[in-house]
């Protein structure tokens, strides 16, 4: 009973509060308390700003699998989808095929974005949103505040698009071109949910389906293709049977000096043997 309560728990206890989002949402409650003093329902205009404000700033405590290649969500939210699709130009991923996982975060989820391969950030491009945009309804939607991230591991390219509404500060990115990312960092907030675009190599191992929640930095999406896949120990090693490489059969033949066991001359009496090695150390020369 008690692990049970634990395990529920720690979650809640692993997370907390932006300063600045508590600063807003005081900020809000005395608004709307100086409003109500004009008139009465103009408080909860106040009110829904608090809580918007507490909602936006949000954040967990967030542990990465240890996955050699492993690909991790870059933030809470559902998979909308997984299909194959061209990647935005102002990713400049290579011309390889790519799927799209499209993830959808509501207003609720926590703010952190989370850095989805170990490498390095190799572009990073940022488009402010219209501030009559409150929320992001729809994925393409005009007026979003959109960043657009390309992450690189061992010539290995996962390409990111971050869209969320323009009213505010939504976005705010903590990361430059050229920084190196473990695997699960915190690179930047997003506040108040949105949207996610994450492109993959088309031949990469997925562990996600649509209508899956996703733990931002902790749950695996796929996995990139590593030196110790299938396929490439086909150079090294060859098939059962096969001469090591550069040895050809007749060479194999002639080298073998070995006798076969019926003609070794090894004696079964063990004093034979004996007085064999008591000749031999008479007959050496000494030093």
């Amino acid at each position: 009973m008690t692990e049970d309560l634990e395990r529920k728990t720690t979650p809640w206890m692993t997370g907390g509060l932006d300063w600045e989002g508590v600063a807003a949402a005081l900020a809000s409650l005395l608004v709307g308390l100086l409003l109500s003093w004009v008139w009465d329902p103009l408080f909860w205009v106040g009110f829904a700003g608090m809580i918007a404000a507490l909602m936006a700033a949000r954040w967990a405590k967030r542990t990465a699998p240890d996955l050699a290649s492993g690909i991790v969500a870059p933030c809470d939210g559902v998979v909308v989808s997984v299909t194959p699709a061209d990647p935005p130009g102002e990713l400049r991923m290579a011309g390889a095929e790519t799927t799209r996982i499209r993830i959808s975060s509501s207003p609720a989820t926590t703010n952190r974005l989370y850095a989805p391969i170990a490498g390095s950030l190799e572009s990073l491009i940022t488009e402010d949103g219209e501030q009559t945009v409150p929320f992001a309804m729809r994925p393409d939607a005009d007026g979003l505040a959109i960043s657009y991230l390309l992450f690189e591991s061992r010539a290995q390219q996962v390409g990111v698009r971050i869209a969320t509404g323009g009213l505010g500060p939504r976005q705010e990115l903590e990361a430059e071109s050229g920084d190196i990312m473990r695997l699960g960092r915190v690179f930047g907030k997003r506040r108040l949910g949105g949207w996610c675009d994450v492109y993959v190599p088309a031949k990469t191992g997925q562990l996600i389906w649509p209508g899956q929640t996703l733990i931002g930095g902790e749950t695996v999406l796929g996995r990139l293709e590593s030196d110790r896949d299938e396929g490439s120990f086909e150079t090294m090693s060859g098939e059962a049977g096969e001469l090591p490489l550069g040895v050809t059969e007749d060479e194999s033949v002639e080298d073998d000096d070995y006798p076969e066991p019926d003609e070794a001359d090894t004696p079964d009496d063990p004093a034979v043997m004996l007085a064999r090695l008591k000749e031999a150390t008479k007959n050496k020369p000494e030093d």
